[in-house]
């Protein structure tokens, strides 16, 4: 039975259902047209967890046993499939794919999924101007044309698997926190890390600038990054500030700072962090001081800041107060 497509805003931006019948699965995603039937032994099985944010949606798959699916993505947009577990072989287009390869297919193609076993599968959905402008804005890119077909895509298997699980913490860290949805920068740094584990796989062509130039971009970078060490930006917004695509950004980072700019700017404020802890105001504590830096993930936080200082968080607040009191 075709499945139909949603064309109202849905209620919440997380969707997270199980079924037991496979048409019910296929009518769940939002704005997709699509068909299921089961292929293999067994009764059905299937999660669907959907995050749907403006223009981007990220969701995570799982069937059992294998499913065939027809029909389309939402309109002008891409659809890219990472997989985490597969137990057969899969197939996309109507054509099998090989390990490490990025599944894709534009709103004008037939998905043409199968998968022949159990599978987990992450797919991210883009629209056709997101892709263009990330690409722009990252690489200066102009070569890759999102009306043709996609092209073909591949990693290793290891670092394929790397990408699908960053993604699924990204979606476990957004379904679990739907209150931050209210956050402007946090969902500009969901969208980004989406598009960034996806779009990254695509060439760049970009001609690396000479190193004066580079010289001069890690100045305005280092500058930026300490004004907005509070909240902190995305590699994208990054690439506006400074008028520096992705690859000329690392460069400049790797050459003036000995690190990439991510990590550069986490350490920045894991630095306002301690300063926050060594000289606090009344009341402070150190969840308070963590997310005043932009840290959300709060055990990450204390793992991050206990490897670069020795010491926990809690720590340093406890010597502070303590001196402070002794005065």
């Amino acid at each position: 039975m075709a499945a139909h497509r949603h064309d109202a805003t849905p209620p919440s931006r997380v969707i997270k259902s199980n079924f037991d019948d496979i048409d019910a699965m296929a009518t769940s995603p939002f704005a997709w047209r699509q068909e299921y039937d089961q292929i293999g032994r067994g009764r059905f099985r299937g999660m669907l967890a959907q995050l749907v944010l403006d223009s981007i949606q990220l969701a995570r798959v799982q069937y059992s046993p294998g499913v065939l699916q027809r029909g389309m993505a939402p309109p002008d947009t891409w659809v890219f499939g990472l997989p985490i577990k597969s137990e057969g072989t899969l197939h996309a287009r109507r054509r099998p794919a090989q390990p490490g390869e990025l599944l894709a297919a534009t709103s004008r193609d037939d998905i043409g999924f199968a998968a022949t076993g159990d599978v987990d599968l992450m797919v991210v959905v883009l629209p056709e101007e997101h892709i263009e402008s990330w690409l722009h804005k990252r690489r200066g890119d102009t070569r890759f044309d999102t009306k043709l077909n996609s092209p073909h895509l591949a990693l290793s298997s290891g670092e394929m698997m790397q990408r699908a699980m960053a993604l699924a913490d990204l979606l476990n860290g957004a379904m679990s926190d739907e209150e931050s949805f209210a956050d402007a920068g946090r969902l500009a740094r969901i969208e980004d890390g989406i598009c960034s584990a996806v779009l990254d796989i695509i060439p760049s062509a970009e001609v690396i600038e000479p190193l004066h130039h580079r010289a001069r971009v890690a100045r305005e970078l280092l500058a930026i990054l300490r004004e907005n060490v509070e909240h902190p930006l995305t590699i994208t917004e990054l690439c506006e500030r400074t008028g520096a695509k992705e690859r000329t950004l690392y460069l400049c980072c790797i050459e003036a700072f000995g690190r990439p700019p991510q990590r550069l700017l986490t350490e920045l404020r894991l630095n306002g962090v301690r300063r926050a802890l060594t000289s606090p105001k009344e009341g402070t504590n150190v969840t308070q001081a963590a997310a005043s830096f932009g840290f959300v993930h709060f055990g990450r936080f204390a793992q991050a800041y206990a490897q670069m200082f020795s010491e926990l968080p809690s720590v340093t607040l406890a010597r502070a107060t303590g001196q402070r009191a002794g005065a």
